[in-house]
């Protein structure tokens, strides 16, 4: 570790590092574990000795060909389910109640591919499929209402004439009191405001490095579920456990 050099703007954190004093010190704490002595910055965290080689054999373990090889065949399979997931929506409901992949996962699993070599075109191509199914499912769905509402606009002119021929408590009983009344259209739902979360780089680049996920995977699941990088990490995981199992039940049968 270097020695501490104070800040022009700030005495009390180092001008090379930015960390305090006592980072500098035989009193420093490890960031990745509760040993105290001195330490060493490593990618950007600080980590005692036992720590920084533990760091470099997982990630030695995860580079290596046989790893590399799993993650690939992991993201083949999940985009694989993607496709299955998608060819099942049929109506509106179902596009609410699949559990379709996300753009994001769908990337990495087209990244992750090496067979794949013009890769920007192949996503956008898995995109522009996903929207051409939704679009058509959206339209049937939106002319289900607009049949409904005519027969409803049908229904109430004759009500209207009927209206006429009944006494005031026949009408007040069927809610047909007002024969001028006209069902509205159907407004259409404003969405929320969402606010999104700031993402810290730093836990980002640390997940990361525990699990094996790419970085800009975690930061996108991060961005798109507005979550923090250890909950984009723990979805992630989740989902390629999910799609491994599964691979393993086709296999089995």
């Amino acid at each position: 570790m270097h020695s501490f050099h104070p800040s022009i703007g700030n005495v009390k954190l180092c001008g090379v590092c930015k960390r305090p004093s006592i980072d500098h010190t035989d009193a420093a704490t490890c960031e990745s574990c509760p040993n105290v002595g001195k330490m060493e910055i490593h990618d950007t965290m600080l980590m005692c000795p036992t720590c920084i080689e533990l760091e470099r054999k997982s990630y030695a373990d995860r580079m290596s060909a046989s790893a590399q090889t799993t993650r690939v065949n992991e993201m083949n399979i999940a985009l694989a389910k993607a496709h299955e997931i998608d060819n099942s929506v049929n109506v509106l409901t179902d596009l609410f109640n699949a559990e379709t992949l996300s753009i994001v996962e769908l990337k990495a699993a087209i990244d992750n591919d090496a067979n794949i070599t013009n890769k920007p075109y192949a996503l956008a191509s898995e995109v522009k499929a996903r929207f051409l199914k939704n679009q058509q499912v959206i339209f049937d769905a939106n002319q289900t209402i607009s049949d409904a509402v005519s027969k409803q606009k049908a229904e109430q002119v004759y009500l209207n004439t009927l209206a006429n021929q009944l006494r005031s408590e026949e009408r007040e009983k069927l809610k047909i009191a007002d024969i001028n009344y006209q069902p509205g259209a159907v407004k259409a739902v404003k969405p929320a405001t969402i606010k999104t979360k700031k993402i810290d780089k730093a836990e980002v680049k640390k997940f990361a490095a525990e699990s094996g996920i790419p970085e800009y995977m975690i930061q996108q699941t991060c961005v798109q579920k507005n979550i923090s990088p250890e909950d984009a990490t723990k979805e992630i995981l989740a989902f390629l456990a999910k799609a491994k199992a599964a691979s393993s039940n086709i296999e089995t049968k």
